[in-house]
């Protein structure tokens, strides 16, 4: 059970994910771990934040790093998206081939559970910070000024009406700022863990992506839990403002006349 979500930003990425982790096996869900760590960053300047099996996560996150080693993540960023299309498929083709024979012992449902992930991936593309998903098999999803934001996991049904609210309501259908970016990553996750009917949870972690001051480059950085609880406040603010604005207008609202008595019976 997992919510990871991207946001692309007018001067950057914001990623953010819930901290439970959920272990299980043969289809079964065995126990909730709490305080999981699910995006991680690659060499410094790479966020990979994945939905599926660990153990597959591992793998492709490995293949991204040794992709941006060799220097195969340059160039346009449709060039590297149909790269890591290979990098990742490579890793998946194996699990996906696997669970096909060992349905036939364990069942559908429990050979499915190691094959099937999905992924999102920020990183810096020719001076530019770009947002990909990659589905089940691995194919990608650039994301664009028009849809700037993406949500992968369980909670993905819950994420994305909420994001499409606040980009119409908050964003006024612009780009947002990466200011904007954290506090609807904060505000879309804290919707997601009190609504959701189990298995997404605290603490949630949020990482940037951003061009470093002075040509440094790109970098990614954790917000400190000192930062997060700063925007938790600010979620908590916008949520408070709204019901003011709820008050002050009924208040506002006609009240209906009273109706004239009755005549004098005759």
């Amino acid at each position: 059970m997992t919510l990871i979500l991207g946001i692309r930003c007018s001067d950057g990425i914001v990623l953010g994910a819930d901290g439970s982790a959920t272990l299980g096996a043969l289809g079964t869900y065995t126990a909730r771990q709490q305080s999981v760590k699910k995006l991680r960053i690659v060499r410094d300047k790479i966020v990979f934040g994945l939905s599926g099996p660990v153990g597959l996560g591992q793998l492709l996150c490995a293949g991204v790093e040794v992709a941006d080693g060799e220097g195969a993540l340059g160039g346009r960023v449709e060039q590297v998206a149909e790269y890591l299309r290979g990098v990742f498929w490579q890793r998946i083709e194996p699990e996906m081939r696997s669970a096909i024979v060992a349905q036939q012992v364990v069942g559908s449902q429990a050979a499915a559970q190691s094959a099937i992930c999905s992924a999102i991936l920020a990183l810096p593309v020719a001076g530019r910070g770009e947002l990909l998903q990659f589905n089940q098999q691995g194919s990608p999803e650039i994301t664009t000024d028009e849809l700037p934001f993406v949500a992968i996991g369980s909670g993905q049904p819950i994420a994305d009406p909420f994001l499409a609210f606040l980009r119409r309501a908050v964003w006024c259908m612009k780009m947002p700022t990466i200011q904007d970016g954290i506090l609807a990553a904060v505000w879309t996750l804290r919707h997601a863990i009190e609504t959701n009917p189990g298995g997404i949870a605290e603490p949630m972690g949020i990482v940037l992506l951003r061009e470093e001051p002075g040509g440094a480059g790109f970098a990614a950085r954790e917000l400190a839990p000192q930062e997060l609880e700063e925007h938790r406040e600010a979620v908590k603010d916008a949520e408070d403002q709204l019901a003011r604005w709820r008050d002050k207008m009924s208040l506002k609202a006609p009240t209906a006349e009273a109706a004239p008595p009755p005549p004098p019976p005759q």
